[in-house]
């Protein structure tokens, strides 16, 4: 049966167990450009789905799909295929891949990001950020209340997000995020994000990756409250992956999508020849690689952008969500 909309639910998810054999937990780096291979690499080296998925049969697959642009602005097919393979041999029967920021229209949807020959054997699941309906209410006390659409900025200045906000928007007493449902009820989730600048986060890679898995009203409202509290932006931000918690974490750094974004603009330019795989339970220790990665190759990630990533990390900590001192870490390092 499914859950009641207006239920409160607990949050999904649970502590990181993707710990080596020294007890510590594991953050495999594979370098190489098959994706085919480094995904069997990276996934052989935490010794295998099976630890993941367990007695489950079902498995949400979560990319990063939100424009119609091809890697690395969008979770690549092939990286999607592959782990899907390994769900597959883990005895997983159901494998869905969801994403938020589907419009109205039906069968339309899948073609704004993938094909219908592209993911074979997989459900295709979207949400619509407009419709409450596809969302779940999950209260979490450590988290922040969420400012009311009277309090964000309005007028001539006012960014696109405040313009979409609706006043009857009802907002709960307790903090409390709507989830969708697909993600909320899923038994294992698996975060495949790409890694890419944005505008406002500084970048997009694991932690971001779930801004497309709550109701399309807080995200709104921490776009546009970004003008007036940069804080506010960065903690619901963290709180959004928070609410997911997924078990794995495999992020593809192939290639990068570097200078702006989400979207690709005039001054986008994108970096091939990285070659990163990242798989780990931690998705602080994910994006912590990944930032590095884009200083390497972004001349544009400068010193404040990097400290606003690492604000959001030392939100993410004090919520549990992860550890951002790679010394804590049994470090993989592999190339295929």
């Amino acid at each position: 049966m499914a859950t009641d909309i207006r239920t409160a639910q607990v949050r999904r998810g649970g502590e990181n167990r993707v710990i080596g054999s020294s007890g510590k937990p594991l953050l495999v780096i594979v370098e190489g450009s098959n994706i085919d291979a480094m995904v069997d690499a990276g996934i052989g080296a935490i010794g295998g789905l099976g630890r993941i998925i367990g007695d489950h049969k079902a498995v949400l697959l979560k990319p990063n799909t939100n424009q119609r642009d091809p890697f690395p602005s969008t979770t690549s097919a092939e990286h999607i295929r592959a782990v899907a393979r390994h769900c597959g041999g883990a005895g997983a029967t159901s494998i869905a891949v969801h994403e938020d920021h589907r419009p109205a229209g039906g069968q339309e949807d899948l073609k704004m990001y993938y094909e219908a020959g592209d993911l074979p054997g997989m459900d295709i699941r979207f949400s619509r950020a407009g419709a409450s309906e596809d969302y779940v209410l999950v209260e979490h006390e450590p988290w922040s209340s969420e400012a009311k659409p009277s309090d964000v900025p309005q007028g001539d200045g006012a960014s696109w997000a405040s313009r979409m906000l609706d006043a009857d928007y009802e907002q709960g007493a307790t903090p409390g995020l709507r989830v969708a449902r697909e993600v909320q009820e899923a038994p294992v989730v698996i975060n495949l994000p790409v890694l890419k600048r944005h505008f406002a986060g500084q970048i997009t890679s694991a932690i971001k990756n779930h801004v497309g898995s709550v109701y399309g009203m807080h995200r709104w409202i921490a776009h546009a409250m970004m003008q007036s509290e940069r804080d506010y932006f960065d903690r619901k931000l963290v709180e959004f992956a928070s609410a997911v918690r997924p078990e794995l974490t495999i992020t593809d750094i192939r290639s990068i999508q570097a200078v702006s974004g989400p979207m690709v603009g005039d001054d986008t330019t994108f970096v091939h020849g990285v070659n990163r795989l990242i798989v780990t339970g931690d998705m602080v220790a994910a994006d912590v690689v990944a930032m590095d990665i884009m200083k390497r190759h972004d001349v544009t990630f400068t010193t404040h952008s990097e400290a606003i990533v690492n604000r959001q990390h030392a939100y993410a900590e004090e919520l549990g969500l992860g550890m951002s001192d790679l010394s804590k870490f049994e470090v993989i390092e592999l190339t295929v």
